[in-house]
């Protein structure tokens, strides 16, 4: 039995996440890490060691979200 397929139509962002690079101290790679807020131990998928890293600062991450409205507001008009 065949199915009847209907295109798609293009799905809005539901959410949004910022990811921070982190160079790798040891091997020189850009280690990528969703808003990290704490202190913490990123682990480099190139060569697998681990380094302390900064956090980022909660309260930017909040007005970046509030200004595009959790990724509501980023979206193409082209697209609305």
């Amino acid at each position: 039995m065949s199915e009847s397929r209907k295109p798609l139509s293009p799905v809005k962002p539901s959410g949004m996440e910022i990811i921070f690079m982190f160079t790798c101290p040891f091997c020189g790679r850009d280690v990528p890490y969703i808003s990290p807020t704490q202190p913490a131990m990123a682990q480099c998928d190139a060569c697998r060691r681990k380094f302390p890293i900064v956090p980022v600062d909660e309260k930017v991450i909040r007005f970046y979200k509030t200004m595009l409205a959790n990724g509501h507001a980023a979206i193409d008009p082209d697209f609305l």
